[in-house]
């Protein structure tokens, strides 16, 4: 099946889509996919979504969505790009479009993302609110990442608050990780060094909390002492739950340790939702080793909702080996639209070894938000298939 016909039967679902938040955000994913086979059709969807944004009551959730569908829109019409960022209340939120769609256009068109990065970078200098610069400022720093590694750290310097600047600097290094894993784990020890000097227990644990996913990848017994560092043990076994994943393909017995040890910190923890958060992490990661054991975690929780996330999150990681498996798991979830999200991962996740199945799951998805989701995420593997 073609992409285009695809993308033909999202926009037929996207009819029984009734709240516009959720339509905005379906017409602009459909539109990301189809800008690659007909742009002033994908130009088109935008304005749709564009219009369904307006639509949105609650201010904050508004412009969150048109925060996405502006990242929608740099890859169809960049033009439009700046314009819609300048519409936005805040210089903080003008920032953040720009960065994101810097990002986005990074490689495909650099001089683009340098004129909106250049920008976001003018305005971020005159933010006087010290929570607002850094936020941008960090934004900034990052997108930097992707085109000039010397400028984003020279901006991630400007950042005042120590715990921000190490923030940062763990998102550059984030970004090196992908490409130079010698640079990105100089930058990650220099962040450790920012770190050791914050006292505030939260700010220390937020920033941790980025450092071991990105050191995980880099220095496995680095991440581990890191994790040690934490002073709240929900985010401790959260935490071992990352390194136990990086670890779980290569070393699977000293990841199942890790895992078991991050099970006794939850076991431990007091506060229901804190305790639920861990669990879900845990899981999470024990499903790529033990899908049995993963599910027996899973059932220590209690709240529905915090259980219904980390099915899904147990079913996407079992897709990988048996989908029959994850299908099964993503049925338990009671929630429709939680149900819906984890098998529009499943069939996504599919689309490439196993494109019909895939294709199958996708129009079994009952939320029609997800069913879009999926069949977008598929029409782009089909056209892929047909560039290649």
């Amino acid at each position: 099946m073609e992409a285009k016909e695809l993308l033909d039967e999202a926009l037929k679902a996207v009819h029984d889509i009734t709240e516009p938040d959720w339509k905005a955000l379906a017409l602009s994913k459909i539109a990301q996919a189809m800008a690659s086979i007909d742009k002033q059709r994908a130009t088109s969807l935008l304005d749709d979504s564009l219009r369904f944004v307006r639509q949105i009551k609650d201010p904050s959730w508004q412009f969150s969505v048109l925060l996405t569908v502006i990242n929608s829109v740099a890859l169809v019409d960049p033009e439009q790009v700046q314009q819609l960022a300048e519409g936005l209340p805040g210089e903080t939120m003008q920032v953040l479009a720009l960065t994101d769609a810097a990002e986005k256009l990074a490689k495909s068109d650099k001089q683009k993302a340098l004129r909106f990065l250049k920008e976001a970078e003018r305005i971020s200098n005159n933010i006087a609110d010290e929570d607002g610069q850094a936020e941008a400022l960090s934004a900034v720093a990052e997108a930097w990442a992707f085109l000039d590694v010397e400028q984003a750290l020279r901006t991630a310097l400007r950042i005042r608050r120590l715990s921000d600047r190490a923030a940062a600097l763990t998102g550059i290094a984030r970004i090196l990780s992908e490409f130079n894993k010698t640079r990105a784990k100089a930058i990650a020890e220099d962040a450790i060094k920012l770190l050791r000097q914050v006292r505030d227990a939260e700010e220390r644990a937020t920033v941790l909390d980025d450092l071991v996913e990105v050191l995980s990848k880099l220095d496995i017994q680095q991440a581990i002492a890191l994790a040690d560092m934490f002073p709240f043990p929900e985010r401790k076994a959260a935490a071992l739950s990352v390194v136990a994943q990086s670890l779980a393909q290569t070393e699977p017995v000293k990841a199942r340790d890790l895992l078991n040890r991050a099970a006794e910190l939850a076991r431990n923890v007091r506060d229901p939702d804190r305790q639920a958060s861990a669990w879900r992490s845990i899981a999470a990661a024990m499903a790529t080793l033990d899908a049995e054991q993963a599910l027996n975690w899973a059932k220590q929780i209690r709240d529905p909702d915090w259980r219904n996330w980390t099915l899904g999150d147990i079913a996407a990681a079992v897709a990988d080996r048996s989908v029959e498996e994850a299908v099964k798991i993503a049925q338990q979830i009671e929630d429709v639209e939680e149900r819906s999200s984890a098998l529009a991962d499943i069939a996504i996740a599919l689309a490439r070894s196993d494109f019909e199945q895939a294709l199958t799951i996708a129009r079994k998805i009952s939320d029609a938000f997800y069913r879009v989701q999926a069949l977008s995420e598929i029409a782009q593997v089909a056209q892929s298939r047909l560039s290649q």
